[in-house]
């Protein structure tokens, strides 16, 4: 009889069928563009002559990085300070707060494209030009606006 029960439980453990399923594992890489660095543009001193006074060129720029392949542009908008689509820097000194000094602002190379990955980042370099002519005339005192810069997929 014992030999009975025991391949009866033989049978039973070998009766038992198993299941297997497929089980997924994701993950998704979130695009983004992060600025990790700003260079302002400065002109320095502007020194005025009587009717000479020389253009000034300054360059400033962004350190940044997108997502591998994740296509990007970089716009600029008209600064605090903006009047009828000119930029303009406003005066800071008792001297000057109601001056303004007209500036170009322009990138040096195009404004999208894809990025490389956070290991590699990129340089967005923008050029600044003043008119000696619109400087002569000012009154003693800083100058100052502010340029904000987006990347944007």
């Amino acid at each position: 009889m014992r030999h009975c029960i025991g391949t009866a439980l033989i049978a039973l453990a070998f009766s038992a069928s198993a299941d297997q399923a497929n089980m997924d594992v994701g993950a998704e890489i979130i695009g983004k563009c992060q600025i990790e660095a700003v260079t302002p543009i400065d002109f320095g001193d502007l020194e005025q002559t009587a009717g000479n006074s020389a253009d000034r060129v300054a360059v400033g720029g962004l350190n940044y990085w997108c997502s591998l392949g994740m296509r990007y542009n970089i716009s600029m908008d008209d600064g605090l300070n903006s009047s009828k689509g000119s930029r303009r820097m406003r005066g800071q000194a008792a001297t000057n707060s109601l001056e303004y000094l007209t500036y170009e602002l322009r990138p040096r190379r195009g404004e999208s494209g894809s990025g490389l990955g956070p290991q590699f980042p990129e340089v967005f370099d923008m050029e600044a030009t003043v008119k000696g002519r619109d400087y002569e005339i000012l009154s003693v005192g800083g100058l100052l606006d502010s340029v904000v810069v987006t990347i944007s997929p």
